[in-house]
């Protein structure tokens, strides 16, 4: 259970959240600047990531994008994910349903480890992401491969091949940003 700190009579008393509460605020109120504040208060505990992952599986879209939201949020502030959180992170993306959700995936991929083992499930998560209508999703996805690469070098081939496949992307966009991953991955491979 995560620690929030409460004040009261003049001193701190510590109040177990559970993976319940944080889902509560999904309910109503979705990721806004309540649940942020809430949540990054709490950055350091593992068990708020711990709830947090549980909630993946969720069939519900919003449940779904607030959860991946709030844990990119916590891997852009340098929160420490361990090897079993992230190995079930990625172990949670065939259920991942919504294109927010998936999103929020591929943008937290720099800021995070991929553990051995998990690299053949980035890899599919990344490749059916590019199937996706959406131009930003698919974007993102392209980077998600640079950042496979980057952190496994056996699948520098790999992601080149797929950024080949992207050259007939429609989007100009997204061209553009395949050429910058381009760049950066000729110091890589």
């Amino acid at each position: 259970m995560a620690k929030a700190k409460k004040k009261k009579a003049g001193k701190d008393v510590v109040e177990k959240v559970s993976p319940h509460r944080v889902r509560r605020f999904f309910d109503k109120l979705g990721p806004g600047l309540i649940t942020e504040a809430a949540v990054l208060r709490q950055r350091s505990e593992k068990s708020l990531i711990n709830g947090l992952v549980l909630l993946l599986p969720e069939k519900e879209s919003e449940i779904q994008t607030g959860a991946t939201w709030l844990l990119k949020r916590l891997a852009e502030k340098e929160t420490r994910f361990s090897t079993q959180q992230l190995a079930t992170i990625f172990d949670s993306l065939t259920d991942l349903a919504h294109w927010e959700a998936k999103l929020h995936i591929c943008q937290m991929l720099q800021h995070v480890r991929i553990p051995k083992g998990s690299e053949k499930k980035v890899a599919w998560f990344l490749e059916r992401t590019l199937l996706e209508e959406n131009k930003f999703l698919k974007a993102w996805a392209y980077n998600g491969f640079y950042e496979l690469a980057k952190q496994h070098t056996e699948y520098c081939e790999y992601a080149m091949e797929q950024l080949d496949r992207g050259e007939t992307e429609k989007s100009a966009a997204v061209r553009a940003r395949i050429r910058n991953i381009r760049k950066a991955m000729k110091n890589l491979c």
